[in-house]
Parts: C-alpha cells; sequence; structure tokens
C-alpha cells in the first residue's frame, strides 16, 4: 500500500500531522495527543462509534504514519505512538477500543514497511503500545493482547511469509502471552 491509496480520513490526518510536528520538540507525544484527539473528533459525531472506528482506523494509523515521515519522523518510537493515541481516541469517542486492536496494529506494522522503518521493531513496540492503551483505559488485557499479536502477523503477511514468520519469532520471545497466541495461530 502506498501513499496514493489513502482515503480522505487518511489524507486529512496526514497533513494535520505535518503540520503540527514541524519543529515540535516533543515529538512523539505530540503525536500521540494529535492522533488521540483527531480519532475522538472523527468518532464523536457517529451514530456507530465503534462501526466508524473499523472502517477508518487503518486510513488514521496510515496517513499519521505517512505524516511522520513526511516530517522525518517515522520511527519506532513515533508508530507505536500512533497505535496508542489512536486506541484512546477510539475508546474516548466510546467506541471499542479492544475491538480496533487487531487492524490498528495490522496497519502500523504495513506503514512501518511502507516508509522503511524496521517491521519486527515495530510490530513488539506497536503490540505494547496497544497494550499499554488498553490497559490505561481499563480494556481487558489479555484480550488486548491477543488481538494485537494477531494484528501485527496480520500485517506483516502482507508484506511476506518471511516477514511473518520473523515478526512470530520476535513476538514469541518478547511480548507476555504471544507464544500462546501465535501457536494458536
Amino acid at each position: 500500500m502506498t501513499e496514493s491509496f489513502l482515503g480522505e480520513v487518511g489524507n486529512k490526518i496526514k497533513g494535520t500531522i505535518i503540520g503540527t510536528l514541524k519543529g515540535v520538540d516533543e515529538v512523539y507525544d505530540t503525536l500521540f495527543d494529535t492522533v488521540r484527539g483527531n480519532v475522538v473528533s472523527l468518532l464523536e459525531g457517529a451514530g456507530d462509534v465503534t462501526a466508524a472506528a473499523t472502517t477508518s482506523v487503518r486510513d488514521v494509523v496510515l496517513g499519521a504514519i505517512y505524516g511522520a515521515k513526511d516530517v522525518g519522523t517515522a520511527s519506532t518510537e513515533a508508530i507505536s505512538a500512533v497505535v496508542g493515541g489512536t486506541l484512546k481516541g477510539v475508546s474516548e469517542a466510546g467506541g471499542d477500543a479492544i475491538g480496533a486492536t487487531r487492524d490498528t496494529v495490522s496497519a502500523a506494522v504495513k506503514g512501518a514497511s511502507d516508509v522503511g522503518t524496521d517491521v519486527t521493531d515495530v510490530a513488539v513496540k506497536s503490540v505494547k503500545a496497544a497494550i499499554d492503551a488498553i490497559r490505561e483505559v481499563g480494556g481487558d488485557v489479555g484480550r488486548a493482547t491477543e488481538e494485537a499479536v494477531m494484528g501485527a502477523v496480520a500485517g506483516a503477511g502482507d508484506i511476506g511469509t518471511e516477514t511473518a514468520n520473523a515478526v512470530r519469532d520476535v513476538l514469541s520471545s518478547t511480548v507476555n502471552g504471544a507464544k500462546e497466541v501465535i501457536h494458536k495461530l
């Protein structure tokens, strides 16, 4: 997937991220807050927040990653800030953050590949960011772990078999509970 496939939401988020991050010192906190705030604004007016989150979360994540890339900050930390901000925004808008976890992490992994960031590192940090975000909003950490791991593996699988195997291996050895989830796959 390339930037040319971003939808309207993704292009708006990308533009917002570019405008917000230029000249900012606290890039990761600013990125997190900007994504979170934009997700809340996007979803607040939706009749069915969870359905709206499901259809737009991928575009939000990719738009934010491409925007961060355009200002030279598409690092692993930036991408994990996007994951955390997206899920907290979904929760704050009244949506099912756990239900959005798989698509959020999958999009982060694919976006990392698109912008040339280490996919395995992004997979680990995005899974951990998702788990932390769900923990902070009082969600089921076990379910969040399962959804995040499945999202990382699915995103890596879309890149290629070798990448998927590498992500499975690194998640199994670094994220509590990931080995059990991967064994079920």
